[in-house]
């Protein structure tokens, strides 16, 4: 009995994941304009179902949130550590935000997501916002990756210093 109520569970968990993924996808890859606020660009390099459907988990609850405007791109590169907006020309204005799903925790070689901001003082509201954002990152991939930003590794703040001088960051 109690084995029939754990796989009923799992179930509706996953369909509730499948649900809010879709929902986060089902808006596409340009949803720029709607809210007032950060904008925030969503890239995602991975490939396996689990890690499509926590994306899109988080696509559809920051969109839902109304913290940010969010746009996603799906990116495909060889490795996790390339600069996955390389060739990419940016159409519309910069963002706030960028946030790189690398591809390598699809296979457990990256436990990080890389927030990939200006540098906030510990004091400032735009810190307590990103803080909160890594706080929902952290949830959706529990297990699987945790959030950082600039402050804590040099890989965002590489990033963040190449999208500042080729525009896409502002």
């Amino acid at each position: 009995m109690k084995q029939g109520i754990k796989a009923a569970s799992l179930l509706w968990v996953l369909a509730w994941l499948f649900t809010v993924a879709l929902a986060g996808y089902g808006q596409g890859e340009s949803d720029q304009g709607t809210r007032e606020g950060e904008r925030l660009l969503l890239v995602d390099e991975t490939k396996t179902f689990s890690s499509t459907m926590r994306v899109g988990a988080l696509a559809g609850i920051l969109r839902n949130s109304g913290m940010v405007d969010v746009s996603v791109k799906l990116v495909d590169v060889e490795l996790s550590y390339e600069d996955p907006l390389s060739g990419i020309a940016l159409a519309e204005e910069p963002y706030d935000i960028i946030l790189i799903i690398p591809k390598g925790i699809d296979d457990g070689t990256v436990g990080q997501i890389w927030l990939v901001t200006r540098f906030f003082e510990e004091t400032s509201p735009e810190y307590a916002g990103l803080m909160a954002l890594s706080g929902i990152i952290d949830q959706v991939f529990q297990g699987v990756a945790e959030a950082i930003d600039v402050s804590e590794d040099l890989f965002p703040g590489f990033f963040a210093a190449l999208y500042l001088k080729q525009g896409w960051l502002r």
